[in-house]
């Protein structure tokens, strides 16, 4: 799924894997010390399910493999439902400065945008800047987006739910709320 890591690096983190094409000039990796933030810094299973009730457990947690750029910490959490077909995932990922984050942002952005079929979605101002997209691929359709606030990239992705303009609007208020719990940590 190749087509999906791409679109992964901004829109859909922890749905895919990392990109290793050859359009992909550089994804982040750990950084010298593999620094995670706090647990914390993402919402939690409970902050989750009152946007997106199915999912019933947390499924995966760690270091932002999709992250682009150089981030100095990272923290993505993957949350799912009991047979594992519909996904939520949230990631923060933070800079040393604000133009590293923005460098790291505006390359993810391409890299999404890169991406076949990919459709964008308009979503509010969250942030200093907020790219949302869509696409399906062998019949899953993930819809995520980025956010770019000070020194930090947020992701917030669902998979295996449709692109309605409901869902598009919880999705919307998930990054919102938790944009504030990362700004607030």
């Amino acid at each position: 799924m190749l087509l999906a890591a791409a679109f992964g690096v901004l829109v859909l983190p922890a749905c895919a894997s990392p990109v290793t094409s050859a359009t992909a000039s550089r994804v982040a990796e750990p950084s010298a010390t593999g620094a995670l933030l706090p647990r914390d810094v993402v919402l939690g299973l409970n902050q989750v399910q009152p946007f997106f009730p199915d999912v019933t457990k947390e499924a995966a947690t760690g270091w932002n493999s999709t992250a682009s750029g150089n981030p100095t910490a990272t923290r993505s959490v993957a949350y799912t439902n009991d047979d594992g077909s519909k996904k939520v995932t949230i990631s923060v990922d933070e800079y040393a400065t604000p133009a590293d984050a923005a460098t790291g942002y505006q390359k993810a952005v391409e890299l999404s945008r890169a991406v076949p079929d990919v459709k964008a979605v308009p979503v509010p101002s969250l942030g200093e800047q907020a790219f949302a997209g869509s696409v399906t691929q062998h019949g899953q359709t993930h819809v995520g987006l980025g956010v770019l606030d000070g020194k930090l990239v947020l992701g917030a992705t669902i998979a295996g739910y449709e692109a309605t303009p409901d869902n598009i609007a919880k999705l919307t208020e998930l990054a919102r709320a938790e944009v504030t719990a990362a700004k607030n940590r």
